[in-house]
Order: C-alpha cells, then structure tokens, then sequence
C-alpha cells in the first residue's frame, strides 16, 4: 500500500479554467455554510423551514415542496361542491392555511412537514445544506427510530388529508447519500433522547421541535469549530465548555460569557474556511477512499500502518505544497525536513492555505454563521458587542428534556446542560434557580437549601 496524496486527483479538484480555486465538499465537508451571499439562509420562518425538511427527510420525502396555486387549483378540480359560492370559501380557506405554513406556523406534527422552504430560490441552497446538515449529524441510520416517534404523534385528521393534497413535490429529489459524518455520536444519541422524551407531551414537542432542532445545530457546529482547530486532538467525545448568558441578565466583561461564548467562537473561526479546503486535499489520498475524514481520523489511520507510512504521508505533503501549491498560487510553503510530524505537516499545509483564500470567501463564509447567532442566540452586550443567550423559553425547553424521571438534583441539571452543549457561569445559574422556583419547578428538601431538585416538567 502506497501511503500519499493523489496529486492527480487533487489537480482535478483545484483547477478551473486554468486557475486553482479554493474548492471544498469533494470528499469533506464540515459546516452548512455559504460562501455565496445570495445563498445566505435568512430564517424568515425561523427554523421551522429548516426543520419542516428533515421531517420530510426522515420519510424519503423530496426536501423541496410547493404550495403553489396550480396545486390548489388541482384540489378543486377534483372536490365537489355545491355552487361556486361555497368552492369560493373552501378556496379561500386553503389559501388561509397555506398561508399559515408559510408563516412556520403549524398546531400539529402532521402539519410540520408542510412548512416549505423559503420562495427565494438562491436562499433555499442555504436551507437545503442545513437540512442535509442536521439529518447527517444527528439523523442518518435511526430514520425508523424517528419514523417510530413521529408515528405515535400522528394526529392526522380530514383537514390534515386535504391540505396534504395541496403540497406538489418539486424536482429536485432527496438526497440519499451523506453529504456531512456524524462526528459526535453521544451528542446525537442525546437528540435522540431528547426528541423522544419530549414527544411525551405533544403539545409541547409542536411548540418546541423547532427550538430543540436549532439549538442541536448549533451546538454541533460550535464543537466542529473548536473542535477542528486542536487538530489530531479532536475528540469525539468531550464537549469544549460554550458558555452562554441568559437574556434578561446584564453582560459584563468578566463573565464566562463574554470570554467563552460568542468571542470564543468568532476567534476560532477566523480563517476556518482553510479547513474546507485542507481537508478535501488531505483526503485525496492513495490509501483511503472514506468521505469526511477530519485530521484526527487520518492520523489514526497512519498511525495504525506504521511509522513508514506516516512518514511517505508527511513527505507527500511537502511535495505537493512545493510543487504544486506554490507553483500555482505563487505562495511561500514551508519545506519538508526529517523533524517534521504529521501534526507539522497538517499545520503548514493549513498555513499556507489560509494565506490564499480572501477576505471576501472569509467574510461570507462567517456572516453566514453570524446570521443563525444573531437570529436565535444573540444579546446584544452594548460595548461587549453580542453575546450569546438563552431565551427563557430555550431555557425551559432544555430544562424539560434534561429530565427524563419524576425529578433531579439541582446540580445533575448543570451536567445535564452541558451535555447539550450549554455552559452557566455561577450567577447564570442563579437566575436559573429564580426562574424555576418562581414557575414552582424548583423542589427544597431542606431549610438550608443544600438539596435541590426540579420537578419533571412535561
């Protein structure tokens, strides 16, 4: 087995018209982000757009619907009514309803998977990489586990019969293959969890399914983010700290979070996108022909063939960034010596990638990222800028899933956050004890107040 980079592959991938072009998504990709501004997802209907798609994913259902009036018109054609006065009002009333899915609003999960996509098909890219994005990390291979859930909600009437009718697949044709890994698998065995204790309630799974399905999106992606800049140390299996304020609580320089949450993130993500593109050149190689492998991944496979493979790899590297990358962008690279080790090779390969890729690719690739911040976790901190929040509602929601028996220790539910993705500073968490003892959550089994438990909610 020959252990290198496939330079003829790579040179299929980066050249274009004769120019090398910073691609990504070939055989990796990472996050559902754009680098076109058009294509920038906007959350007109918040999330429940989004979320409307992974439920039609999870049945084999095309991503893209149309509410169109053809396809009201279809409905009429075949309805029998007794003059057009009465057609005229069932007309309108199907409109109303259409325009009700429109608006993300639904009173029941059959309704869900109506909600269309957005109508600005630049935007709908965004939406659909999103879809994708969510269905690969925490979905894909427990279809029948959802589909088993969603089925003992189903709440299918007349009215949910007809408006079904009034929903025309589109062309374009679900996606089957994985387009992003699942590289938290005890994050998504928590969603699993989480979605199933909260279809407990229905009501209360209808109100929230769209919040529970954006806080785990953006959960996963902030662990990618600081997850993939420790390199080979990725780990699979421990949460990095993300620590979020509540939003009627005033921001201060020194909270956890200013310091742990949204500036955290946007440091890291300075100059990510290098990794969209690294990654895809690292994973045409000689000696693999798996899809989403991230540094740590490749590493692990070296290791595992031997100090002379890992070695022919490392060199490879060097090769390539000499021969071809500096040859093509006209950008120093650092050259191969004996001393240097994978994680070297990985750091100056990413190096002198960063250097190529400009402002503009940067930027739009980040505000993409800002734009889900700042429509569903953002406080705006004044001077501090923005802060990342929880609503009481968020709060609410995951205090609900967090419990899954009659009740819990105040500080189990602390763990319990952070196993989702979200960390309290010590006066973050005070308020938390305020909201839960002033809505008769919060149960004290002694005067002094040392054992603390919060009811179930659901």
């Amino acid at each position: 087995m020959v252990y290198q980079l496939d330079f003829d592959r790579i040179t299929k991938f980066i050249e274009k018209n004769g120019k090398y072009t910073f691609r990504r998504r070939s055989v990796t990709s990472i996050l559902p982000l754009p680098t076109r501004e058009p294509e920038r997802a906007k959350f007109e209907r918040g999330f429940s757009s989004i979320t409307g798609g992974v439920i039609r994913k999870v049945y084999g259902k095309n991503i893209v619907i149309n509410t169109s009036d053809e396809s009201i018109e279809a409905i009429l054609a075949n309805g029998k009514f007794s003059d057009e006065s009465d057609k005229a009002f069932f007309e309108n009333y199907l409109k109303e309803q259409i325009k009700e899915l429109h608006l993300g609003k639904v009173t029941n999960l059959n309704e869900l998977e109506r909600i269309p996509l957005t109508e600005n098909t630049d935007e709908r890219k965004g939406e659909i990489d999103l879809i994708h994005f969510f269905f690969d990390t925490f979905i894909r291979n427990d279809e029948e586990r959802l589909r088993e859930i969603l089925k003992k909600q189903d709440d299918a009437n007349l009215l949910s019969e007809i408006m079904a009718l009034t929903v025309a697949t589109a062309s374009l044709k679900n996606n089957n293959k994985a387009s992003y890994g699942s590289p938290f698998p005890q994050l998504k065995e928590q969603f699993l969890k989480d979605f199933e204790n909260l279809a407990r309630n229905p009501s209360f799974l209808v109100d929230n399914i769209s919040l529970l399905f954006v806080h785990y999106t953006f959960a996963a992606m902030s662990q990618l983010i600081l997850q993939m800049n420790k390199g080979t140390r990725f780990s699979q299996h421990e949460l990095l700290p993300v620590y979020y304020i509540l939003q009627w609580e005033k921001a201060a320089k020194w909270r956890d979070s200013y310091k742990q949450g949204n500036k955290l993130l946007m440091g890291e993500m300075d100059g990510f996108f290098a990794h969209e593109h690294a990654l895809n050149i690292l994973g045409m190689n000689t000696f693999s022909n798996e899809s989403n492998q991230f540094y740590h991944d490749i590493y692990c496979m070296l290791r595992e063939a031997g100090t002379e493979a890992e070695q022919d790899y490392i060199k490879s590297i060097y090769k390539w960034l000499k021969e071809v990358y500096q040859v093509k962008t006209n950008i120093d690279v650092e050259e191969y010596s004996e001393e240097k080790t994978l994680e070297m090779a990985f750091d100056d390969l990413i190096h002198a990638v960063r250097k190529g890729i400009s402002n503009e690719i940067n930027s739009r690739y980040l505000k993409a990222f800002k734009e889900i911040i700042s429509k569903f976790f953002r406080k705006h901190g004044g001077s501090l800028g923005t802060i990342l929040a929880l609503s009481q509602e968020h709060l609410l929601m995951l205090v609900a899933v967090s419990i899954t028996e009659e009740r819990i220790e105040l500080k189990q539910l602390w763990k319990e956050l952070e196993n989702r993705g979200v960390w309290l500073d010590h006066h973050s968490k005070e308020e938390v004890v305020k909201v839960l003892d002033k809505l008769n959550y919060l149960e004290k089994k002694s005067d002094s107040g040392d054992a603390q438990y919060v009811k179930y909610i659901l």
